[in-house]
């Protein structure tokens, strides 16, 4: 007999020792959630003492909202209804929220529960991000579904209510093929992961897509109970890569255009510059003969170089270069600087990779503009250009501005379209800023503006920089 009490007191020492030294909270509660005994887990969990939780009820620390099912998954206990587990928001003494997956069942006196409480609040704060930020939902083994994350709501516009127990063709967009889903599904059922890119629709009919992997999910005796798909927006991506195409198509057009313009032109611009030359030899006394052969030779000459400059900015032969925009910009103004100040302010370190010669081109043609802007305007004192280049994210800003007096607003709309020029006829046939807007847009990835006030124009470019 009395090896028998050595026996039970030694047992429920080390079941002591077993429940002390366990990772979980663990308490005895009745069916008011009054705390009778708890581990030395509980204590860390919740903050309090062992003495403090010993004069509470658990309930006590739930929060107003999960009060009544936690209540309720007692009483069904009660019931002998196992329903044994629920996850609740409590708060800590030092005002903190922890979330605790709560396992209760009924002891044998039917009078008092085994509480056990596991933190699982990283585990919830992981499970609301990839709610928030990860495109996904989950099919039963027939392909309807039945859980989707927030965020595949708001990629798709739909609530929650109106997908669940609907198959993704709510989505799907009418183009894609039968093909691909035929792929997709004979993959899926034989226990393979599917990826792909798939087309679909929002609500507002907007399309969208995504790519999309497709991963079976089993039960414990290896059956497939259902599937999850996880899934990446990549429209942006798309419809960058099709403005690329579609700005080669452009930029192939134009050289092709450039090049029969140029085939087409060359020797009816050669012979009227050859007969033009010839007529000046022979009407040297006419003076209006002599100054009408002037005009045409000075015209033709023009046209020539219009085509020529035309090609060169189109047909880039050069290969990308890693300029030192700082040093780029002080050899470009060194021609202009006895004609006006120029104030610079750059990053000694700042680089980009590009074409040099079109970035040159593109510098002179605005740097000029400014010049001829100042001279027609009759400026003569404190003429300036300032050149800004700054980086901004992944960009460059190249800012040149002038004090030439302005473009009116009313030209600012048309500033880049073809043969507009606010210059006299005879100063210029209005395509410098259109080819440049072009080359910067096609070779050099950037864009251009121009804005204008009362007294000064800016040209504002941006172009890629090197990461």
């Amino acid at each position: 007999m009395g090896s028998d009490l050595e026996k039970l007191r030694n047992t429920n020492h080390e079941l002591k020792e077993i429940i002390n030294n366990s990772w979980d909270g663990i308490g005895i509660i009745d069916f008011k959630s009054k705390i009778l005994y708890v581990n030395d887990a509980l204590s860390p969990i919740l903050g309090y003492s062992n003495i403090e939780l010993l004069s509470r009820n658990f309930v006590d620390f739930v929060n107003y909202e999960y009060k009544i099912s936690f209540l309720q998954l007692l009483r069904d206990n009660m019931r002998n209804l196992y329903d044994t587990d629920i996850n609740v928001l409590c708060t800590r003494k030092d005002k903190k929220p922890i979330y605790l997956k709560v396992t209760v069942s009924l002891m044998l006196n039917k009078k008092f529960f085994v509480l056990n409480a596991k933190d699982i609040t990283k585990q919830i704060s992981d499970d609301q991000i990839l709610n928030n930020y990860v495109i996904s939902s989950h099919t039963d083994k027939y392909g309807f579904i039945t859980k989707v994350s927030d965020a595949f709501c708001k990629l798709t516009g739909y609530a929650k209510s109106e997908l669940l127990g609907r198959s993704h063709a709510v989505i799907q967009h009418e183009d894609t093929s039968s093909a691909l889903f035929k792929d997709l599904w004979d993959t899926i059922l034989q226990g393979k992961d599917w990826t792909g890119r798939i087309k679909n629709v929002k609500k507002n009919n907007d399309i969208f897509w995504v790519d999309t992997k497709i991963k079976p999910m089993y039960n414990k005796y290896g059956d497939i109970t259902g599937f999850t798909a996880l899934m990446f927006d990549i429209t942006h991506e798309l419809e960058l890569d099709e403005k690329i195409i579609a700005q080669d198509n452009k930029l192939n057009i134009m050289s092709e255009t450039i090049k029969t313009i140029s085939h087409e032109w060359r020797q009816p611009l050669n012979t009227i510059s050859i007969l033009a030359q010839k007529l000046s030899l022979e009407v040297e006394e006419n003076e209006t003969f002599s100054d009408a052969l002037k005009i045409i030779t000075e015209n033709v000459k023009n046209l020539s170089n219009t085509i020529e400059e035309f090609k060169s900015l189109i047909e880039v032969e050069a290969q990308k270069e890693i300029v030192e925009v700082k040093k780029l910009i002080e050899t470009l103004i060194k021609p202009y600087k006895r004609i006006t100040e120029f104030e610079i302010e750059c990053d000694e370190k700042l680089i980009i990779e590009t074409y040099e010669t079109v970035l040159v081109s593109v510098f002179n043609n605005i740097v000029k503009n400014s010049i001829e802007s100042m001279q027609r305007n009759m400026i003569v004192d404190n003429k300036k250009i300032i050149i800004h280049a700054r980086k901004r994210d992944n960009f460059i800003e190249l800012i040149i501005k002038d004090n030439a007096g302005g473009i009116e607003s009313k030209h600012i709309p048309k500033i880049f379209e073809p043969y507009f020029s606010t210059k006299q006829e005879k100063h210029g046939v209005g395509l410098g800023l259109y080819i440049s807007k072009n080359v910067i847009e096609l070779h050099l990835k950037g864009t251009i503006t121009v804005t204008s006030s009362k007294n000064t124009t800016t040209v504002k470019i941006t172009l890629p920089v090197i990461n």
